[in-house]
């Protein structure tokens, strides 16, 4: 499934100014108060305001939506002092949940990510991601280190994985997010492509699918999976 983001554009006329300030005054007002939400949840985080922010992903809106949660926290983090865990950890939660609001009811989320390193001369690869259920709770983990491999095969053997671990799992549909947006265009305009077959052999094993891509920095849970397998730390829980 290769999901569209449509384009929307909006003009307002020369001749009416006031509209044109009225406008900008809402939608100033309107990121003043979207920022008061995800500070919250940042900060002292409750089940209402974390309903409210998943009401307000849409398929166009949720890029920009994790991009605003990622630098409301980076501006919170540097406002603090101290440990900065579980400010770093709420703010990778919320953004999963933003992601997470887009699958259809009854469907498992799942984030992957490969991560290649150098090591004495020998390129060395590992991968990682998570699986969520359709309740938000994160169900599976893997970490593995798998040897010598590009970035492209390291990418696609965490799509592979995570899918295995759905499949292990019973959960026969899935929405998977990766930051690869190499992988997802050629799954979508190519998938007979021979490079993909270990992918295509467990997709056939699920109900539904649909592989979308996301911003690298929006993708943090399973990179570190993947970088801390490639240091010699691999398990999948």
């Amino acid at each position: 499934m290769c999901v569209r983001i449509p384009i929307h554009k909006c003009c307002v006329s020369a001749k009416a100014p006031h509209l044109v300030l009225s406008l900008a005054m809402t939608q100033r007002k309107q990121a003043l108060q979207l920022n008061a939400l995800i500070d919250r949840l940042l900060t002292s985080p409750e089940p209402q305001h974390r309903q409210q922010l998943a009401h307000l992903v849409t398929d166009a809106s949720v890029n920009s939506l994790a991009e605003r949660i990622r630098r409301r926290a980076t501006r919170l983090g540097k406002l603090r002092h101290g440990d900065q865990r579980q400010l770093l950890q709420m703010r990778d939660e919320l953004i999963l949940a933003v992601y997470a609001a887009l699958s259809p009811a009854g469907w498992c989320c799942g984030w992957s990510d490969g991560a290649v390193f150098t090591l004495h001369t020998h390129r060395q690869a590992g991968i990682g991601g998570l699986l969520m259920d359709g309740t938000g709770a994160v169900i599976a983990r893997i970490s593995e280190r798998i040897g010598e491999a590009d970035a492209f095969s390291a990418e696609l053997a965490a799509t592979t994985a995570i899918t295995d671990l759905a499949i292990a799992r019973q959960q026969l549909r899935l929405w998977l997010f990766c930051d690869n947006s190499g992988l997802v265009r050629l799954w979508c305009e190519q998938r007979n492509d021979p490079r993909l077959e270990p992918l295509r052999q467990r997709v056939e094993k699920l109900d539904k699918f649909a592989l979308r891509a996301i911003p690298r920095l929006h993708n943090q849970p399973a990179n570190a999976l993947a970088r801390m397998a490639v240091k010699g730390k691999s398990s999948t829980r």
